[in-house]
């Protein structure tokens, strides 16, 4: 609150905030989710659905360690980064039906909290040896 010249309180103006600020999984404006993903980093997220986002790559990993979810279906990938299961520690649900996806990272083998991978509709020929070892 300000004083006017009376001595008089006046309530501040109101501020309205952004469309979509504060809100789990909103992606930033300037996000291009219809060509890749360039590495948006969101602290607190958990489930982000990215399916039917004509995505053709994840350029980098999605920086997302309290992700659970994440949805990826029906769009174009060809590949995951090698490096993709180690951004995403607490992901425990995948989805990457109808992609084109032929291989998968060695990485995931050694992840303690996946529990659904989903993978229909890729031309995956074999799955990686380290899966399930750990």
């Amino acid at each position: 609150m300000e004083e006017n010249g009376s001595g008089a309180a006046e309530p501040e103006p109101k501020t309205e905030p952004k469309p979509g600020a504060g809100q789990a999984g909103s992606m930033p404006a300037s996000l291009d989710a219809h060509r890749s993903v360039e590495g948006p980093s969101f602290a607190s997220s958990l489930i982000l659905d990215l399916s039917h986002s004509g995505l053709h790559h994840l350029g980098e990993v999605l920086k997302i360690p309290t992700l659970k979810q994440l949805h990826l279906q029906r769009n174009a990938l060809c590949s995951i980064p090698d490096d993709f299961f180690h951004w995403l520690p607490n992901l425990t649900w995948l989805d990457l039906r109808h992609n084109r996806i032929r291989a998968l990272p060695s990485g995931i083998g050694c992840h303690r909290y996946l529990k659904t991978l989903l993978l229909e509709r890729n031309p995956i020929k074999m799955l990686p040896v380290e899966l399930g070892k750990c």
